[in-house]
């Protein structure tokens, strides 16, 4: 006899089923018989763990942002601290490699998310005010510290959080190469040369 599965792994087959019929047939034409298909579980079961299809969209995006804003960390200065250049490569990676492993999210939630529902456009500017905000204590430390060039950290952060945005669903799409080594010492290069300006950021 097969063993039960539990609630989350119930719930993480319908978000996973979920994921795959919003990025085949479009967040409009996808439906709840297209989810609970994929999942292979009745329709009631559906209900049981969402309210309706948003509810299990913005479910799949709240997971994905949760995981990407971990993956941006403060730049920390200290003797015993990695060089800030250093530690700002690492972030980038980081997020690099994340939409990579999950393409179809990266569609989802930074590309098609946009104009769906008011309260998801809410959420979804709610977490790039917090990026935005992340990056501009950055670049205002690095100012500080002449390591960053002097000029208006909001159009650097507009530059930068749109740039970045572009760059990783351009790479879900396959208009560049998903490489993430090539990905991020292409981000760095450009950073380096448009906003980077002391070469102690090196160490």
């Amino acid at each position: 006899m097969s063993q039960r599965k539990t609630k989350a792994e119930r719930r993480r087959e319908l978000l996973m089923a979920a994921r795959d019929a919003f990025v085949e047939k479009g967040l409009s034409a996808a439906t709840v018989d297209d989810i609970v298909a994929g999942a292979g579980v009745a329709r009631g079961t559906f209900y049981l763990y969402f309210s309706d299809k948003r509810a299990v969209f913005e479910a799949l995006v709240d997971e994905f942002l949760a995981a990407l804003g971990v993956r941006v960390r403060s730049i920390v200065l200290g003797p015993d601290e990695p060089p800030p250049r250093a530690q700002l490569r690492d972030n980038v990676r980081r997020v690099v490699e994340l939409a990579l492993e999950e393409p179809g999210i990266v569609k989802l939630a930074l590309a098609d998310a946009t104009g769906v529902d008011p309260d998801l456009d809410d959420k979804l500017h709610a977490f790039y005010e917090g990026l935005r905000s992340l990056i501009d204590e950055s670049l205002e430390v690095g100012q500080q510290l002449k390591m960053v060039r002097p000029g208006d950290r909001r159009v650097m952060v507009a530059i930068g959080l749109g740039g970045l945005k572009e760059v990783l669903v351009d790479a879900v799409r396959g208009h560049i190469e998903a490489d993430p080594d090539v990905i991020t010492d292409e981000i760095m290069a450009f950073l380096a040369g448009g906003l980077l300006v002391d070469e102690r950021l090196d160490g």
